[in-house]
């Protein structure tokens, strides 16, 4: 079991049509904050839970600019690859961990605020069926199993530094645009214990 902060994203903004692949300039600015729970099962299953708190301004939405502030609830399944590292002279072990899966995820709050441009009151107004996001997670995570001079001290408990990265196959926001999807990409760089 793992308990993991984001310290650091970065987001990206991309839009698909039938015809072209491109990307909304200027891109729309980002904070987001990350804080999953994960925890290795048999078989090197992975199930996390995570919170997601996300704002943004200056987003395009319907031809207008708008300014969102959103929280996310979701959960991923996924596999485990771990790959043990020691440092013999250091006294020091490390298990590199790649995980992959499909999550899901719901936006318990979704604000608005328009700015400037086109006002679409739909934007506003969107659905709770319309808040849900899906897609696949991967992650890496550098985990710090024993450190010889720390043993007694820290015993069955591990130090954790990664990058997490969501990669959605649903609209972000609202699209009227049946041919057209607006997906975000995610990247977080995070710390954390597990035990």
């Amino acid at each position: 079991m793992g308990v993991f902060v984001s310290f650091h994203s970065s987001e990206h903004l991309t839009v698909f049509t039938r015809s072209a692949i491109w990307n909304k300039e200027p891109q729309p600015s980002y904070w987001d904050m990350l804080v999953l729970l994960s925890s290795f099962q048999p078989n090197r299953h992975e199930f996390l839970v995570f919170g997601d708190i996300v704002k943004g301004e200056g987003v395009p939405i319907e031809n207008g600019l708008w300014d969102t502030k959103k929280f996310a609830l979701g959960m991923g399944v996924g596999k485990v690859l771990s790959v043990p590292v020691r440092l013999s002279r250091a006294g020091v072990d490390f298990s590199l961990d790649f995980s992959a899966g499909p999550y899901f995820s719901l936006f318990l709050s979704n604000r608005l605020i328009h700015v400037s441009g086109k006002y679409v009151q739909e934007v506003e107004r969107v659905d709770i069926l319309r808040r849900a996001q899906y897609g696949l997670y991967a992650a890496v995570r550098l985990r710090l199993e024993q450190f010889e001079h720390l043993k007694k001290y820290l015993d069955h408990l591990d130090f954790n530094l990664g990058l997490h990265f969501f990669m959605p196959f649903s609209n972000h926001e609202f699209n009227a645009d049946s041919k057209a999807r607006s997906h975000l990409y995610k990247a977080f760089a995070f710390a954390g214990i597990s035990f």
